[in-house]
């Protein structure tokens, strides 16, 4: 098996960080770069990812456009989209899995099961269809 290529995207950098060294401890997954916000200029230079962690900051309207936005253009790019979120909130979470997240997940989740959801996604995303 192939390592998952993990991009990790939150505001806090102690909170990238603890990620990026909490789950690079699997040897399945490889941390490929650790960003405070999404652009393309980020994505260009951090190279392609096989998933992306994308923390959510708040529940505004505005940013909730804005990370819709994200997600669409991450998928577009071929990269599966796990959100962190601190509160859940169903609407938001309809609307994220709707443009293409494939996971809506509170952050307090352990990181046994936070490295298997990464794995599942990862292995979702490669199956052969039909």
């Amino acid at each position: 098996m192939e390592k998952v290529q993990l991009l990790i995207i939150d505001e806090h950098e102690a909170v990238r960080n603890a990620l990026a060294t909490r789950l690079s401890s699997n040897p399945n997954i490889e941390v490929v770069a650790t960003i405070q916000n999404f652009s393309q200029q980020n994505l260009n230079e951090s190279g392609s990812a096989d998933v992306a962690l994308y923390g959510l900051k708040s529940s505004s309207d505005a940013d909730l456009d804005a990370t819709i936005s994200v997600v669409e253009d991450l998928t577009c790019q071929g990269t599966a989209v796990i959100v962190l979120t601190s509160y859940a909130d169903d609407i938001e979470r309809e609307l994220l899995l709707k443009s293409g997240a494939y996971r809506y997940l509170l952050k307090n989740i352990n990181s046994n099961k936070l490295i298997a959801e990464i794995l599942e996604v990862a292995a979702e995303t490669t199956e052969p269809l039909g």
